[in-house]
């Protein structure tokens, strides 16, 4: 069907991958390999150094870039006050029935804060680049390695487009809140979404109707300290707070605010231009939805050729979908409809496979 294809893969698959490494790791390496990767780290990098609030810029820097960073809302958050704030979220209704129980708290603890490197010290850390994380759940967009700094860098070329389609209409837009917010939003997807074995992403818990990787990037940004105005842009990602989607946000501010420890009210919800702007940047899923659909039918049915069935999950998504996607991205795959994609360099023409008994 597309002749070579699956040859990008073969770029891509980590060195040593018959070795024991968890697939989160495996998919960092992944995604550290691809120039489209490669290409959008270097736009998230050049639109934090754009940034004027220079203490705003240094905290957003260390949280997307730094493999050292701590995660401040996990400081000191041992299991017990981990169970009061999920017991905290049920009383206020933010989480569904499922959870109300004790086994179904401790379901919902467990997905709203998995494990992390040194989770007991000082400085709980995540095990891989915030970057090279998945930019959605698996079979939404940007569901590969390293999709989240792709989704990242298109919202943003979406974001200072507005920004500057409003100013030649005289609006005062505070350019710092719009791409500080885009720049945030998504940053616990890194936490959230991990590689399973399977190859797809772990399930994502929902607080408050939306998916615990918009609260928790909240409270991350609440617990830093950043401007308050960028974390009320930030809430409005997933809906604007117009009408009864006002109640909406509004929720998300409180939800985030009791995991942060910090007094909602800090947060007023504002249908501001740089909130209404936040909005309308993350629709990019639209695109990607229908564009990961397109995709993965035709590299379920370019597999076979490559050597590998699709009904085989983990080494079909491991070995073969995901770097497949992390190398051409499911875009130019939709967009390209019937016309063949071009084979691409290789430097050898014989793929190891990537699983080996007991996995990656």
């Amino acid at each position: 069907m597309r002749r070579f294809l699956f040859l990008a893969a073969l770029l891509l698959l980590p060195t040593g991958a018959q070795g024991q490494t968890s697939p989160d790791a495996a998919m960092s390496q992944v995604a550290e390999r691809s120039p489209l990767f490669q290409q959008a780290r270097r736009t998230v990098i050049k639109a934090i150094d754009s940034l004027s609030d220079a203490e705003a810029r240094r905290l957003t820097r260390a949280a997307l870039l730094a493999p050292d960073d701590c995660v401040q809302h996990r400081v000191g958050l041992d299991s017990e006050k981990q169970r009061k704030i999920v017991e905290a979220l049920v009383a206020q209704g933010f989480l569904d029935d499922r959870h109300q129980t004790a086994a179904g708290m401790e379901e919902a603890r467990k997905m709203l804060f998995p494990p992390l490197l040194d989770d007991s010290e000082a400085c709980p850390r995540l095990a891989t680049p915030v970057l090279t994380a998945p930019g959605g759940n698996s079979g939404s967009h940007h569901s590969w390695p390293g999709g989240l700094a792709e989704h990242i860098a298109t919202n943003l070329a979406s974001g200072t487009a507005l920004i500057r389609a409003y100013r030649s209409e005289r609006a005062q837009i505070d350019r710092d809140s719009v791409v500080g917010a885009i720049l945030w939003h998504d940053w616990a997807k890194a936490l959230v979404l991990h590689w399973q074995a399977d190859g797809n992403t772990a399930p994502e818990l929902r607080v408050a109707g939306t998916g615990a990787h918009h609260i928790l990037g909240l409270a991350e940004a609440m617990r830093r300290g950043l401007p308050a105005r960028w974390v009320a842009a930030q809430a409005c990602a997933h809906a604007a707070p117009e009408g009864e989607d006002r109640d909406r946000v509004s929720d998300w501010i409180d939800a985030a605010a009791i995991i942060a420890g910090k007094d909602p009210a800090l947060f007023p919800v504002q249908g501001s231009p740089e909130c209404l702007i936040s909005h309308l940047s993350d629709q990019n899923w639209v695109f990607g939805d229908a564009a990961i659909a397109a995709a993965e039918i035709s590299l379920a049915a370019a597999a076979p050729e490559a050597g590998f069935d699709p009904a085989d999950r983990p080494r079909y998504n491991l070995c073969f979908r995901n770097p497949m996607l992390t190398r051409l991205g499911a875009d130019a795959i939709f967009a390209s409809g019937d016309r063949p994609i071009p084979p691409l360099p290789i430097r050898e023409t014989r793929m190891s496979p990537c699983l080996s008994q007991g996995g990656l």
